[in-house]
């Protein structure tokens, strides 16, 4: 167990035990697998819901199809004013083979700094913080003018068919104002847009036949591989961005990729494909007759699906041989929120005061839910510790990170709902110096901008 008293040096002791319990939670919600696909999330849910127990907070479970469970909690202000969303999901990415991992991966160990497992950074951590918010708003209910609504989904690593689009359908109270996310990222980096994505699958055929008699078959894997290469072609396209986006990016480019890693700018400029997936023949001495790859392509706006459909049509037409789809429901528009947004601002002058002074707003490469919200109309920003070995053996998140993103959430929730003391977002002119602000953007056809 870490020292408290190592946790920052100007650390409340008020604080300090509500870093504590946002780190004892995550343990927890680690200990509860939900590994999806799979994507039961009953128990982590129980857990979720023990969690916000609070005479002030309304807690509500969905459960769009069996064993898929999504936690909505609800605090009403006693004052009118706006509503705030914070969105988590309850559900990880596979364990995978457990024999590379050096840490128990579903224990929720905590050694020194770090917290390792399964979901650590992606996104138990991130869930106990926005909980603990929560609960800190619940304690001040007389103070609050508006309302915070928490949604945890069930469903997000598979695209949240049953999670948060089905909320934003079905459940009035979880559109607001203001959506915020507490995702795997880093507190250095305030992230309010993402690319968007497709997923194909490509099918060869051709002629079985022995190994030894080439002569009598047809490769379906090579026609595939052609394929698969000509589509590949697409990452060398120069993609026309909106000038002030791609301003604002790059001013962002030096701070943000030492986070996202070298290339995160090039990349969120251009297209990406990769081929995640093949599945041709059974032994070597075989000549396959059908092929199978998935890709996984990415793109900037203003290119839209449609563009994208177009573009791969016409790239595919010189391959007979192959016919593609695109994977139901993988398909995501590009959309982001205007880096000048006063949520945006709001979240990026905190983040400069309580975590990181030279903290930047950047786009973001891999997908969350915000992405539903912003394609609802809704404002959103991810703002999450870093996770490392995201995906990978023994992920964790450390404690630091924990502390920024918990002062930074709470900071922007506290301002958002009004609480006394605390400057109101409507005064978002003071969000940042005029000298700081980029440009007002333009709606660029084929991404959507709130």
């Amino acid at each position: 167990m870490s020292d408290l008293s190592t946790l920052s040096s100007n650390a409340t002791a008020a604080e300090a035990t509500e870093i504590e319990s946002i780190l004892e939670l995550t343990q927890r919600l680690i200990a509860t697998p939900s590994e999806n696909p799979g994507g039961d999330t009953i128990a982590i849910a129980a857990v979720a819901c023990h969690a916000l127990t609070h005479p002030a907070i309304e807690i509500e479970t969905y459960e769009p199809k069996p064993g898929c469970v999504n936690v909505v909690a609800r605090v009403h202000g006693a004052h009118p004013g706006p509503r705030l969303v914070m969105n988590g999901h309850l559900d990880t990415y596979p364990v995978g083979a457990r024999e590379f991992w050096t840490q128990p991966p579903l224990d929720g160990l905590r050694e020194g700094d770090r917290i390792y497992g399964r979901g650590a950074g992606d996104m138990c951590a991130g869930d106990a913080v926005l909980i603990t918010v929560l609960r800190s708003l619940a304690d001040r209910q007389e103070q609050l003018h508006g309302e915070a609504v928490l949604t945890l989904v069930a469903d997000e690593e598979t695209g949240g068919r049953f999670g948060s689009a089905w909320l934003i359908d079905n459940v009035e109270h979880c559109r607001g104002d203001f959506v915020v996310n507490a995702d795997a990222g880093h507190p250095r980096v305030v992230r309010y847009g993402e690319k968007g994505v497709m997923w194909l699958r490509l099918n060869s055929l051709g002629k079985a036949a022995h190994g030894a008699h080439t002569h009598l078959g047809d490769n379906a894997l090579d026609s595939l591989m052609a394929a698969v290469q000509a589509v590949q072609t697409l990452r060398n396209r120069e993609c026309v961005i909106d000038p002030i986006m791609r301003t604002a990016m790059h001013d962002v480019q030096s701070i943000s990729e030492q986070v996202g890693g070298k290339g995160e700018y090039d990349n969120l400029c251009g297209i990406t494909v990769n081929a995640g997936a093949f599945h041709a023949g059974l032994v070597p001495n075989l000549v396959p007759g059908s092929a199978e790859a998935m890709l996984d392509v990415r793109f900037p706006g203003p290119l839209s699906i449609a563009d994208i459909k177009k573009l791969i049509g016409e790239i595919l037409e010189a391959h007979p041989k192959v016919t593609w789809e695109v994977m139901p429901g993988s398909a995501t528009e590009p959309a982001f929120t205007d880096p000048n947004h006063p949520l945006v601002l709001t979240f990026l002058r905190h983040a400069r005061a309580l975590a990181y002074p030279d903290a930047v707003a950047n786009m973001r490469i891999g997908l969350t839910d915000t992405r539903l919200f912003r394609l609802a109309g809704m404002p959103a920003v991810v703002y999450g510790p870093c996770a490392h070995g995201l995906g990978g053996p023994d992920e964790y998140v450390t404690v630091q990170d924990v502390l920024k993103v918990y002062r930074v959430h709470r900071a922007v929730a506290e301002e958002l709902l009004g609480l006394q003391g605390v400057r109101t977002i409507a005064r978002f002119s003071e969000a940042l110096p005029a000298g700081e602000r980029v440009g007002a953007l333009s709606n660029a056809g084929g991404s959507h901008r709130d």
